[in-house]
């Protein structure tokens, strides 16, 4: 598993403590930190690079980084 600095791990941590108070996607502030997590996650492994093997691709950077 590749490593994350302090700063990324603090901000993949804030954005992990909203819980949703509306059921499924009708929480529009959980839906948009989910979307924030996982971006920030495509700039911590690098794949916005186009020399990266995943470049433009999203597939799997949550189980990368959490094993989900």
């Amino acid at each position: 598993m590749k490593k994350i600095s302090a700063k990324q791990a603090a901000l993949v941590s804030h954005l992990l403590q909203t819980v949703p108070d509306l059921p499924g996607a009708e929480d529009v502030l959980v839906m948009q930190n989910r979307q924030h997590i996982i971006d920030a996650l495509y700039y911590i492994d690098g794949r916005d690079k186009p020399t990266h093997k995943l470049h433009n691709l999203y597939t799997g950077l949550w189980r990368k980084y959490f094993k989900a």
